[in-house]
């Protein structure tokens, strides 16, 4: 089997701000597989706030590739010979795709879960001023979910602006670890009274300690702080919610372990993604028939509307073609 890999620049229409910075695009890097006369493929978006790049993918993946085409390594050696991180999760779902081709059964018979036509996904406000982010919930009026960055200046006005403008959408905050826990114990009763049903990730990954001291009722969900299966250990007991990315987890395979793993230790489940086509939305989109909360709407902030092959209306997505993935 033959691999190659390519990176790419995926831009978005307008910057998009979090705690730790804003986001006007990043580097993709998309893998193929060629064998057996089909071709299967994966994409990942590498993070540098997990000192991932895209350079160090494609380095991961060439250490790898000789192998890869001698025979030698499959999607479950692969779980062995790479790390959980960005170039494991492109190089695995480029297995899966490969192995849904060659055998003619589509992904969802390969993971035995059910297909489904839709799935309602939330939609995203940036860090902004409390009027921006008034302006910008007025135009999510028919969405059935808003997830809304924190971790700015002016955060419970913020929260105050969008549920004032959108009185009976389910609403959840992210803070990408941008608050102390003082902070998250002074804003938590806030939130509760205005019916924020969940706090993602409040304080920074390797403090999750600290939680033990959260005395709000305002249910948590780790983000950052929640990689694969290793972490869930220390998450139990911390954090109702795991939030699962297949870039931090290498791929759809540990992924589904992943999930079912936390799902039997009592958490809820949650999907997101970092920025990717809807090539890395489709397999993201298997993980989220597993899920209570879909975070998958970065198709919408894309500029090129061909990387925009998932599609999101403003409240779900739409299933993706088998000539797309899987």
């Amino acid at each position: 089997m033959k691999l190659t890999a390519l990176k790419r620049r995926l831009d978005l229409t307008t910057p998009f701000r979090v705690s730790f910075g804003e986001i006007s695009g990043m580097d993709v890097v998309a893998v193929a597989l060629d064998g057996s006369g089909v071709t299967g493929h994966g994409e990942a978006c590498p993070m540098p706030m997990f000192g991932h790049t895209a350079e160090a993918v494609l380095h991961d993946l060439a250490s790898v590739a000789p192998d890869i085409e001698a025979g030698l390594i499959d999607r479950i050696e692969l779980q062995r010979r790479l790390p959980a991180g960005p170039a494991r999760n492109a190089l695995d779902c480029a297995f899966w795709d490969h192995e849904a081709k060659q055998s003619g059964r589509s992904i969802w018979e390969l993971t035995g879960l059910k297909a489904v036509d839709t799935l309602d996904s939330d939609v995203t406000i940036g860090i902004e001023t409390p009027e921006e982010t008034a302006r910008l919930a007025r135009t999510h009026r028919h969405a059935g979910m808003i997830k809304l960055k924190l971790g700015g200046p002016d955060d419970m006005a913020c929260v105050r602006a969008v549920r004032e403008t959108l009185p009976a959408t389910r609403l959840f905050v992210d803070v990408n670890g941008g608050w102390t826990l003082d902070q998250l114990n002074a804003l938590a009763p806030e939130l509760a009274a205005l019916d924020v049903f969940m706090i993602e990730q409040p304080l920074p990954r390797g403090e999750d300690e600290q939680i033990d001291g959260y005395v709000g009722s305002v249910p948590l969900c780790a983000d950052e702080s929640c990689q694969d299966r290793g972490d869930l250990k220390r998450l139990q007991g911390r954090y109702a919610f795991a939030n699962i990315k297949l870039d931090k987890t290498g791929g759809l395979t540990e992924a589904l372990a992943l999930a079912r793993e936390a799902r039997a230790r009592g958490m809820r489940l949650m999907v997101g993604c970092m920025m990717g086509s809807g090539l890395a939305m489709a397999p993201a989109y298997v993980l989220g028939t597993l899920c209570e909360v879909v975070d998958l709407d970065v198709t919408l902030l894309l500029k090129n509307p061909a990387d925009a092959s998932v599609r999101h209306d403003g409240r779900r997505l739409t299933g993706f073609s088998r000539d797309l993935w899987g």
